[in-house]
Protein backbone atom coordinates (compact mmCIF):
# COMPACT_ATOMS: atom_id res chain seq x y z
CA UNK A 1 0.00 0.00 0.00
CA UNK A 2 1.51 3.31 -1.03
CA UNK A 3 1.44 6.53 0.97
CA UNK A 4 -0.85 8.30 -1.49
CA UNK A 5 -3.45 5.61 -0.98
CA UNK A 6 -3.20 5.94 2.79
CA UNK A 7 -3.71 9.70 2.57
CA UNK A 8 -6.69 9.51 0.19
CA UNK A 9 -8.64 6.84 2.08
CA UNK A 10 -9.27 6.59 5.80
CA UNK A 11 -10.44 3.01 5.53
CA UNK A 12 -10.30 0.32 2.89
CA UNK A 13 -12.91 -1.67 1.01
CA UNK A 14 -16.29 -1.50 2.80
CA UNK A 15 -14.66 -0.08 5.92
CA UNK A 16 -12.04 -2.78 6.33
CA UNK A 17 -8.87 -1.47 8.00
CA UNK A 18 -5.80 -1.26 5.82
CA UNK A 19 -3.15 -3.71 6.89
CA UNK A 20 -0.95 -6.67 6.06
CA UNK A 21 -2.13 -10.18 5.33
CA UNK A 22 -0.26 -11.34 8.46
CA UNK A 23 -2.87 -9.42 10.48
CA UNK A 24 -5.68 -11.56 9.04
CA UNK A 25 -7.03 -14.54 10.94
CA UNK A 26 -7.87 -17.89 9.31
CA UNK A 27 -11.16 -17.58 7.47
CA UNK A 28 -10.76 -13.82 6.95
CA UNK A 29 -10.63 -12.16 3.56
CA UNK A 30 -7.69 -10.17 2.22
CA UNK A 31 -8.74 -7.53 -0.32
CA UNK A 32 -5.96 -6.73 -2.77
CA UNK A 33 -6.16 -4.23 -5.62
CA UNK A 34 -4.27 -5.14 -8.80
CA UNK A 35 -4.56 -2.09 -11.09
CA UNK A 36 -3.48 -3.58 -14.39
CA UNK A 37 -4.87 -2.12 -17.61
CA UNK A 38 -5.77 -3.43 -21.04
CA UNK A 39 -2.91 -3.18 -23.52
CA UNK A 40 -4.64 -0.95 -26.04
CA UNK A 41 -7.94 0.18 -27.47
CA UNK A 42 -10.60 2.71 -26.54
CA UNK A 43 -11.92 0.81 -23.52
CA UNK A 44 -8.88 1.19 -21.28
CA UNK A 45 -9.09 2.42 -17.70
CA UNK A 46 -9.24 -0.76 -15.61
CA UNK A 47 -6.28 0.45 -13.55
CA UNK A 48 -8.67 2.90 -11.87
CA UNK A 49 -11.08 0.17 -10.76
CA UNK A 50 -9.70 -0.95 -7.36
CA UNK A 51 -9.78 2.51 -5.79
CA UNK A 52 -13.06 3.44 -7.51
CA UNK A 53 -14.76 0.40 -6.01
CA UNK A 54 -13.32 1.20 -2.57
CA UNK A 55 -14.66 4.77 -2.77
CA UNK A 56 -18.10 3.52 -3.84
CA UNK A 57 -18.32 1.21 -0.80
CA UNK A 58 -17.51 4.16 1.43
CA UNK A 59 -20.15 6.34 -0.22
CA UNK A 60 -22.76 3.60 0.11
CA UNK A 61 -21.76 2.57 3.62
CA UNK A 62 -21.51 -1.01 2.39
CA UNK A 63 -21.85 -3.62 5.13
CA UNK A 64 -19.41 -6.40 4.28
CA UNK A 65 -20.47 -9.92 5.41
CA UNK A 66 -16.87 -10.89 6.23
CA UNK A 67 -13.92 -9.82 8.35
CA UNK A 68 -10.37 -9.19 7.25
CA UNK A 69 -8.00 -6.53 5.98
CA UNK A 70 -7.67 -4.36 2.91
CA UNK A 71 -4.13 -5.01 1.72
CA UNK A 72 -3.98 -1.96 -0.54
CA UNK A 73 -2.80 -2.13 -4.14
CA UNK A 74 -0.11 -4.37 -5.54
CA UNK A 75 3.05 -2.66 -6.76
CA UNK A 76 2.73 -2.90 -10.54
CA UNK A 77 6.40 -2.28 -11.29
CA UNK A 78 8.50 -5.25 -12.33
CA UNK A 79 7.02 -8.75 -12.42
CA UNK A 80 3.67 -7.90 -10.85
CA UNK A 81 2.09 -11.13 -12.09
CA UNK A 82 4.71 -13.22 -10.29
CA UNK A 83 4.28 -11.11 -7.17
CA UNK A 84 0.50 -11.65 -7.33
CA UNK A 85 0.97 -15.42 -7.62
CA UNK A 86 3.18 -15.46 -4.51
CA UNK A 87 0.73 -13.25 -2.63
CA UNK A 88 -2.20 -15.56 -3.41
CA UNK A 89 -0.20 -18.66 -2.45
CA UNK A 90 0.68 -17.13 0.92
CA UNK A 91 -2.92 -16.18 1.66
CA UNK A 92 -4.36 -19.55 0.65
CA UNK A 93 -1.71 -21.38 2.67
CA UNK A 94 -2.85 -19.41 5.74
CA UNK A 95 -6.55 -20.05 5.04
CA UNK A 96 -7.16 -16.43 4.06
CA UNK A 97 -9.53 -15.84 1.14
CA UNK A 98 -7.97 -13.58 -1.51
CA UNK A 99 -10.45 -11.03 -2.89
CA UNK A 100 -8.69 -9.53 -5.88
CA UNK A 101 -9.91 -6.25 -7.38
CA UNK A 102 -8.60 -5.96 -10.95
CA UNK A 103 -7.62 -4.81 -13.31
CA UNK A 104 -7.78 -6.45 -16.71
CA UNK A 105 -8.38 -10.16 -17.34
CA UNK A 106 -4.66 -10.92 -16.98
CA UNK A 107 -5.21 -10.52 -13.23
CA UNK A 108 -7.69 -13.40 -13.20
CA UNK A 109 -5.42 -15.58 -15.31
CA UNK A 110 -2.58 -15.12 -12.83
CA UNK A 111 -4.82 -16.15 -9.93
CA UNK A 112 -6.11 -19.20 -11.82
CA UNK A 113 -2.53 -20.19 -12.59
CA UNK A 114 -1.91 -20.23 -8.84
CA UNK A 115 -4.80 -22.63 -8.14
CA UNK A 116 -4.79 -25.05 -11.11
CA UNK A 117 -6.56 -27.92 -9.33
CA UNK A 118 -9.60 -25.92 -8.24
CA UNK A 119 -12.75 -25.61 -10.31
CA UNK A 120 -13.67 -22.17 -11.59
CA UNK A 121 -16.98 -20.38 -11.85
CA UNK A 122 -16.38 -17.87 -14.64
CA UNK A 123 -18.97 -15.14 -15.16
CA UNK A 124 -17.78 -13.92 -18.56
CA UNK A 125 -19.52 -13.34 -21.89
CA UNK A 126 -16.88 -15.28 -23.85
CA UNK A 127 -15.17 -18.57 -23.20
CA UNK A 128 -11.38 -18.69 -23.14
CA UNK A 129 -9.08 -21.47 -24.27
CA UNK A 130 -6.51 -20.79 -21.54
CA UNK A 131 -9.23 -21.37 -18.95
CA UNK A 132 -10.96 -24.31 -20.66
CA UNK A 133 -7.72 -26.33 -20.76
CA UNK A 134 -7.15 -26.15 -16.99
CA UNK A 135 -7.09 -29.55 -15.25
CA UNK A 136 -10.12 -28.69 -13.13
CA UNK A 137 -13.61 -28.05 -14.46
CA UNK A 138 -15.04 -24.63 -15.35
CA UNK A 139 -18.65 -23.51 -14.99
CA UNK A 140 -19.45 -20.73 -17.47
CA UNK A 141 -22.06 -18.17 -16.43
CA UNK A 142 -23.62 -15.56 -18.73
CA UNK A 143 -22.17 -16.52 -22.11
CA UNK A 144 -23.34 -14.26 -24.92
CA UNK A 145 -22.68 -14.16 -28.65
CA UNK A 146 -20.53 -16.35 -30.88
CA UNK A 147 -17.93 -18.42 -29.03
CA UNK A 148 -14.51 -19.49 -30.38
CA UNK A 149 -15.11 -22.81 -32.16
CA UNK A 150 -11.98 -24.54 -30.85
CA UNK A 151 -12.76 -23.58 -27.26
CA UNK A 152 -16.37 -24.68 -27.62
CA UNK A 153 -15.16 -28.09 -28.79
CA UNK A 154 -13.15 -28.44 -25.56
CA UNK A 155 -16.12 -27.41 -23.44
CA UNK A 156 -18.39 -29.90 -25.20
CA UNK A 157 -15.92 -32.77 -24.98
CA UNK A 158 -15.35 -32.19 -21.27
CA UNK A 159 -19.08 -31.71 -20.65
CA UNK A 160 -18.58 -28.43 -18.85
CA UNK A 161 -21.63 -26.72 -17.40
CA UNK A 162 -22.63 -23.47 -19.09
CA UNK A 163 -25.53 -21.05 -19.23
CA UNK A 164 -26.09 -18.17 -21.58
CA UNK A 165 -27.18 -14.75 -20.40
CA UNK A 166 -30.53 -15.27 -22.11
CA UNK A 167 -31.13 -18.62 -20.42
CA UNK A 168 -30.43 -17.20 -16.97
CA UNK A 169 -32.43 -14.01 -17.50
CA UNK A 170 -35.47 -15.73 -19.02
CA UNK A 171 -35.62 -18.94 -17.00
CA UNK A 172 -35.41 -17.08 -13.70
CA UNK A 173 -33.50 -20.06 -12.40
CA UNK A 174 -30.53 -19.35 -10.20
CA UNK A 175 -29.63 -22.96 -9.43
CA UNK A 176 -26.41 -24.37 -10.85
CA UNK A 177 -24.55 -27.42 -9.62
CA UNK A 178 -21.31 -26.18 -8.12
CA UNK A 179 -18.38 -27.91 -6.44
CA UNK A 180 -17.77 -27.55 -2.72
CA UNK A 181 -14.64 -25.43 -3.33
CA UNK A 182 -13.90 -23.19 -6.30
CA UNK A 183 -12.45 -19.93 -7.56
CA UNK A 184 -14.93 -17.23 -8.59
CA UNK A 185 -14.08 -14.98 -11.52
CA UNK A 186 -16.46 -12.12 -12.26
CA UNK A 187 -15.74 -10.04 -15.34
CA UNK A 188 -18.00 -6.98 -15.42
CA UNK A 189 -18.27 -7.35 -19.19
CA UNK A 190 -20.77 -10.16 -18.53
CA UNK A 191 -23.37 -7.49 -17.65
CA UNK A 192 -25.65 -5.92 -20.24
CA UNK A 193 -24.32 -2.68 -21.71
CA UNK A 194 -27.31 -0.71 -20.44
CA UNK A 195 -26.38 -1.51 -16.85
CA UNK A 196 -22.58 -1.52 -17.09
CA UNK A 197 -21.26 1.23 -19.33
CA UNK A 198 -18.01 1.01 -17.40
CA UNK A 199 -16.99 -2.40 -18.68
CA UNK A 200 -14.06 -3.11 -20.97
CA UNK A 201 -16.12 -5.30 -23.29
CA UNK A 202 -19.45 -3.77 -24.30
CA UNK A 203 -22.07 -6.51 -24.12
CA UNK A 204 -25.52 -5.83 -25.64
CA UNK A 205 -28.06 -8.40 -24.39
CA UNK A 206 -25.76 -9.40 -21.55
CA UNK A 207 -26.86 -10.49 -18.08
CA UNK A 208 -29.13 -8.34 -15.97
CA UNK A 209 -27.32 -7.26 -12.78
CA UNK A 210 -30.03 -8.78 -10.58
CA UNK A 211 -29.61 -12.12 -12.34
CA UNK A 212 -25.87 -12.22 -11.74
CA UNK A 213 -26.26 -11.34 -8.07
CA UNK A 214 -28.98 -13.98 -7.66
CA UNK A 215 -27.05 -16.73 -9.44
CA UNK A 216 -23.82 -16.13 -7.53
CA UNK A 217 -25.65 -15.70 -4.24
CA UNK A 218 -27.41 -19.05 -4.67
CA UNK A 219 -24.16 -20.99 -5.09
CA UNK A 220 -23.42 -22.92 -1.93
CA UNK A 221 -19.70 -22.95 -2.59
CA UNK A 222 -16.67 -22.31 -0.42
CA UNK A 223 -14.84 -19.71 -2.48
CA UNK A 224 -11.08 -20.14 -2.22
CA UNK A 225 -10.45 -16.91 -4.13
CA UNK A 226 -12.60 -14.24 -5.77
CA UNK A 227 -11.44 -12.07 -8.67
CA UNK A 228 -13.21 -9.11 -10.27
CA UNK A 229 -11.96 -7.77 -13.60
CA UNK A 230 -13.07 -5.77 -16.62
CA UNK A 231 -14.22 -2.61 -14.85
CA UNK A 232 -13.31 0.78 -16.37
CA UNK A 233 -15.08 3.13 -13.94
CA UNK A 234 -14.38 6.44 -15.68
CA UNK A 235 -16.66 5.33 -18.53
CA UNK A 236 -19.68 4.96 -16.26
CA UNK A 237 -20.58 8.34 -14.79
CA UNK A 238 -23.52 6.83 -12.88
CA UNK A 239 -21.33 4.36 -11.03
CA UNK A 240 -23.62 1.44 -11.89
CA UNK A 241 -20.72 -0.78 -12.94
CA UNK A 242 -19.01 -0.42 -9.56
CA UNK A 243 -22.34 -1.13 -7.85
CA UNK A 244 -22.72 -4.42 -9.75
CA UNK A 245 -19.23 -5.48 -8.67
CA UNK A 246 -19.94 -4.65 -5.02
CA UNK A 247 -23.34 -6.35 -4.87
CA UNK A 248 -22.07 -9.51 -6.59
CA UNK A 249 -19.06 -9.73 -4.28
CA UNK A 250 -21.29 -9.34 -1.24
CA UNK A 251 -23.62 -12.06 -2.53
CA UNK A 252 -20.67 -14.43 -2.93
CA UNK A 253 -19.31 -13.72 0.55
CA UNK A 254 -22.68 -14.22 2.25
CA UNK A 255 -22.94 -17.81 1.08
CA UNK A 256 -19.27 -18.61 0.58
Amino acid sequence: MNNAQKRSMISGYAGLPFGEFSQCEPGNIGVLGVPSDVDSGPRSGTSLAPDAVRRMTQQLGTDLPANGRDLGNLDMSGDWSGALVQFVIQMVDHNIIPVILGGASDVALAVLQTLPDLSVVAATPLTRGDVAVRPANTIWVGLNGAQPADVWDQITQRRMTWRTARQLDEEHSDTLDTPERAVLWIDISVIDLGHAAGSVGLNPAGLEPETLVSVIGAMACSWQAIVITGLAPARDTRGMSELVAIETLNAALRNG
